[in-house]
């Protein structure tokens, strides 16, 4: 085994990032709530699988970024938690909270495209499609999380199994291990590279399947156009461009993971500040699917242009009142 040079020592800029970001993301994703629940009269149903979608993604940021702050030990796969959390779960228990808030993020998506799927679909045909079959996608996708959390949760070894296959592989760094109070090594086994088939699997399924679906969407609306109200028409376009622009954003989440995949498979010696970089951009992900949602839907921006005429107004009367009394 090559020598391997790793920092034990805490990032400071990692851990001020994971603040900034995490209360920016709360901010934000509050404010697109609010605008989901009290200004999405248009949306009708659809705007609490929309919502959904929205709190799986700040939940899952908040944690990263809060509650769990991992630190990595690259390329070797191990780290421990920094954040809040530790105080209450296992750096092992807050990885695996965090993959199934990823991946039941990913699923969400999926099933708002379903969603809007269906409801596209059955404006060329209103008995084509049978709800329980997609009743039955949505459990599939909830299951699907549920499975690939449960992978992770069975595939860590006892701390002495951990320690002794360090002492093993890294003899040189395994005395830095044996001081820290808490982390988690993932032992290469069987039980992990079926961990590691489920993420990249459940990542491939879920683009496959939502390039299918948007094609699916984009090719109904054409051939019901002639048929649909502008408004109508319209309110299906708009809900189609947010799903998608939302999706494009979602690599912003799970490429990340990929990418300490890869460093674990394909060690070099920049592998700890590749994977703390990827740690900065995975709890980004909500602030820039909040931003996509409030400048996609009308309704969001003829709020936020209301409030912008309301404050300039209100700004533009003071000075008003300031001079006349100034004369």
């Amino acid at each position: 085994m090559s020598e391997i040079h790793i920092s034990f020592d805490v990032p400071s800029y990692l851990i001020d990032h994971y603040y900034i970001t995490g209360i920016s993301s709360l901010i934000l994703n509050l404010f697109v709530v609010y605008l989901i629940i009290y200004h999405s009269g248009k949306l009708d149903s659809y705007r609490f699988y929309l919502l959904a979608f929205q709190i799986s993604c700040m939940l899952s940021d908040l944690h990263i970024s809060i509650v769990a702050q991992p630190i990595g030990f690259f390329p070797i796969p191990a780290g421990y938690g920094y954040g809040i959390g530790h105080y209450l779960f296992s750096s092992h228990t807050m990885f695996k909270i965090f993959s199934f808030l990823l991946s039941g993020q990913i699923e969400v998506l999926t099933i708002c495209f379903f969603r809007k799927h269906k409801a596209i679909m059955n404006l060329a045909n209103p008995l084509g499609s049978s709800s329980a079959v997609y009743l039955c996608i949505y459990v599939m996708c909830g299951l699907y999380t549920c499975v690939m959390a449960t992978s992770i949760f069975i595939s860590a070894e006892t701390r002495e199994e951990q320690l002794r296959v360090l002492d093993n592989l890294y003899n040189s760094l395994s005395a830095n291990f044996h001081t820290l109070d808490d982390f988690i090594y993932y032992v290469s086994n069987e039980k992990m590279m079926f961990s590691y088939g489920l993420i990249f699997g459940g990542t491939l399924k879920t683009a496959v399947i939502i390039n299918i679906l948007a094609l699916r969407m984009v090719n109904g609306l054409k051939k019901v156009e002639n048929r649909l109200s502008t408004n109508t028409l319209s309110r299906h376009r708009v809900a189609l461009r947010c799903l998608i622009l939302q999706f494009l954003t979602a690599p912003i989440a799970f490429i990340p993971a990929c990418v300490l995949a890869i460093e674990i498979w394909f060690p070099n010696e920049n592998s700890q500040q590749i994977s703390r970089i990827a740690f900065m951009c995975m709890p980004t992900h909500s602030v820039f699917n909040s931003i996509v949602v409030v400048l996609t839907y009308p309704e969001f921006r003829k709020k936020l242009y209301f409030w912008k005429r309301k404050s300039t107004e209100t700004t533009s009367v003071r000075v008003s009142w300031l001079r006349n009394s100034n004369s």
